[in-house]
């Protein structure tokens, strides 16, 4: 038996991954509540070769936005058949949270229960502690220990349950489309336990938004609640209760956007070049969105109340969006005379190509940045499924876009 702690320690659970993936080891399996490709980016070669000879299961909660499509994605690619990864997630307000390491042979296995998740933070770099048991299995008392923490990930696993599925690419990309997996920059900070909600809401708000309910992902089952608290005799009066005045809220619930991703298909005017005979000017650096797009949902760009007024135009300068790995400063600008709406950066302007989609996202509070930025090209996985989103047309232009 072995206490495990990090980030002091060099015997982390990273290492512990590593050295055993390496090892001689004939199975291996994992149940994590995050998995992040800043944790599966440091074990992805090993596991790759470890599963082309030996089967890996691994198991992986969804809850609070804390496992990212990217970290899924480098479990696709790097667990060959038999072997596979099982989402797990009830859709009612119970959130899959173990963290489970089981490496086995026909004589023994090497065990790990902690804190750590799939993520840099949980195997490197996060104040994580873990409990290591080496399992002799020609001891009776020892296998049957095992055997019931196996009874345990196998119920986890039971595809039949409803709360279990494999994870292949197509269930992959339904996840990202539902908004339950996001992309990486902007899945749960490692470190925090986000509020607790059910995926089952997010499923309803997707259905709401779309318009028409859609086939539930996962079945929910109810399980044990925690025990109900009779209330103190020492509580609060709630006549001593201090309720704030409405004059100290900062922000109103109406400048809080009702949307989290804003979808648009690129036309000529957004990316094409504009002149090109020589001595001419080159075309303004912007990104065109139509006024009918800021009118449906203005708080989500910050209109009006983030813009400075000019006598020719409403400027709202200094916006940080994050386009790959880069971080631009666009500035979001409303000509007056023009009634246009412009996102000003030159990434902008040459990211993309006429039929693509442009996808905006709010970012966390926190992050760094304001937007999350991506182009999402034709011919791609992820193509159809924004362009679905994009169900609102402009008046007298092929322009479509949406919201999510």
């Amino acid at each position: 038996m072995e206490f495990l702690h990090q980030p002091a320690s060099s015997n982390r659970l990273g290492e512990f991954l590593l050295d055993n993936l390496r090892g001689d080891w004939e199975r291996f399996r994992a149940a994590v509540a995050f998995v992040k490709r800043s944790g599966t980016k440091h074990i992805v070669d090993e596991l790759k070769t470890f599963s082309q000879k030996h089967p890996v299961e691994i198991l992986a909660g969804i809850n609070h936005g804390g496992t990212s499509k990217e970290g899924l994605d480098d479990l696709l690619q790097s667990i060959a058949k038999p072997g596979r990864v099982i989402i797990f997630n009830n859709p009612k307000a119970y959130t899959f949270h173990p963290k489970v390491y089981l490496f086995k042979s026909v004589k023994a296995a090497d065990l790990l229960i902690g804190s750590g998740n799939l993520t840099e933070g949980g195997i490197y770099s996060n104040y994580e502690a873990s409990v290591r048991l080496r399992l002799n299995l020609d001891n009776n008392d020892q296998a049957a220990f095992l055997k019931t923490i196996e009874d345990v990930l196998d119920s986890w696993a039971n595809l039949t349950t409803g709360c279990a599925r494999v994870l292949d690419p197509d269930f992959l990309t339904t996840l990202v489309a539902r908004g339950v997996v996001p992309v990486e920059v902007l899945a749960a900070p490692e470190g925090d336990e986000p509020p607790p909600y059910s995926n089952e809401e997010v499923d309803e708000e997707h259905a709401a938004k779309v318009g028409e309910p859609e086939e539930p992902l996962f079945s929910g089952r109810s399980e044990p609640r925690a025990p109900t608290i009779a209330k103190s005799a020492t509580a609060v009066a709630p006549s001593k209760v201090k309720i704030a005045p409405k004059s100290a809220v900062s922000t109103p619930l109406t400048s809080i956007s009702v949307n989290r991703g804003f979808v648009m298909v690129l036309q000529n005017t957004d990316v094409g070049k504009g002149q090109t005979t020589a001595g001419t000017s080159a075309r303004s650096p912007e990104i065109f969105i139509p006024l009918k797009a800021r009118g449906a949902d203005p708080n989500f760009w910050g209109w009006p109340d983030k813009f400075v007024e000019s006598p020719t135009k409403y400027d709202r300068a200094g916006v940080i969006m994050r386009l790959g790995t880069q971080d631009i400063v666009v500035n979001m600008m409303c000509w007056k005379l023009k009634k246009d709406f412009r996102l000003r950066h030159e990434a902008l302007r040459s990211g993309g190509s006429i039929g693509d989609i442009l996808r905006i996202e709010t970012a966390p509070t926190g992050s760094g940045f304001e937007y999350l930025v991506e182009f999402v090209p034709q011919g791609t996985t992820m193509h159809p499924v924004y362009l679905a989103r994009c169900t609102e047309a402009v008046p007298h232009s092929p322009k479509m876009f949406g919201y999510y």
